[in-house]
């Protein structure tokens, strides 16, 4: 049976894909708004300032006011793509569940951003906000990934002579070394220091941090988590259908390497920040969908393989 015949339909697919950028936008835009110190900016909720809406024609609360935006017109997204994923013919338990999972952590995060304005936040739910966020991008994403792999026909392709079971491993044990080491630097960060912020380790202790045991542990992550990084984009590289995002990763790789050079010699400004949170929050989603991509792949590998089985022929007795 082709994969087609479950197949869903357009819209749910476009949906699911939408809800997978705004979040992961959302998730950027935050990153940038820890990285110019934006958050204050815009002081009342939902609008900018209790006599106005939008805000006034300044960088920060202009930055402040998209990243609201875009997490507000995440979150409808998100709980669409999960109720629609209850009516969807035959599909993959994950359709089923990320979304969900996704929208609780779409809603969470966006509950301790509006409590981050009107009050504070304690380290810690700090750091349950980062995770909330950070789970609700990558679920959202590879949930989208997988409902469109059920596009394809597997019927119309010979069974792939590769395996990409590594590759999805890797990529899954670098999502979560990650996600440990971004999420570690809240505890690790002084207030208002830029280590709370989206971004690999700068590869030396900072005297103003806290905890310098939670940084030697951060550092550790962040060489554990590039040999992790560097070992996915090279397998993948090797594997043609991956070959994209392989080069994808490694590039992304690259660029966070040479911006943390270029802040550890020369310093860092809002605008350096910023590129260097979202090149860190885009390495995570790509790994994510990498992981999609993979798991998809072997599925497709398996199922057509089991179609080109010729069937036993019968006993005669």
């Amino acid at each position: 049976m082709s994969r087609n015949d479950s197949a869903p339909p357009t819209a749910v697919l476009t949906v699911f894909r939408l809800a997978a950028l705004f979040v992961f936008l959302a998730v950027a835009m935050g990153s940038v708004v820890c990285a110019t110190g934006s958050g204050a900016a815009c002081p009342t909720w939902p609008g900018c300032r209790p006599d106005q809406i939008t805000p006034q024609w300044e960088l920060s609360p202009i930055i402040e006011f998209v990243h609201r935006v875009v997490a507000m017109s995440a979150g409808p997204l998100v709980l669409a793509a999960a109720v629609m994923s209850l009516f969807l013919k035959r599909p993959h338990r994950l359709v089923r569940i990320l979304p969900w999972v996704a929208l609780v952590g779409a809603l969470a995060s966006g509950a301790f951003g509006r409590l981050v304005v009107l009050s504070s936040l304690p380290t810690w739910l700090g750091g349950v906000d980062l995770f909330a966020a950070l789970t609700a991008m990558t679920a959202m994403g590879v949930a989208a990934v997988v409902l469109g792999s059920f596009t394809s026909d597997l019927t119309l392709r010979s069974a792939p002579k590769w395996r990409p079971l590594q590759v999805r491993s890797l990529a899954a044990m670098s999502v979560i070394v990650l996600v440990v080491m971004h999420d570690t630097g809240i505890f690790a960060a002084a207030p208002l220091s830029y280590t709370r912020c989206m971004g690999w380790p700068i590869w030396q202790l900072i005297d103003t941090d806290l905890h310098p045991w939670l940084q030697v542990l951060r550092l550790g992550l962040a060489g554990l988590g590039a040999v992790l990084v560097i070992t996915t984009a090279v397998m993948a590289v090797r594997t043609e259908r991956l070959r994209k995002w392989g080069i994808l990763i490694g590039t992304l790789f690259a660029a966070e390497m040479v911006l943390g050079l270029v802040i550890r010699a020369g310093g860092i400004n809002a605008a350096v920040a910023s590129a260097y949170s979202v090149l860190a929050v885009a390495l995570l989603s790509c790994l994510g969908l990498l992981m999609a991509v993979a798991w998809s792949a072997q599925v497709d590998a398996d199922a057509t393989a089991l179609e080109t089985v010729p069937p036993k022929p019968a006993e005669v007795h």
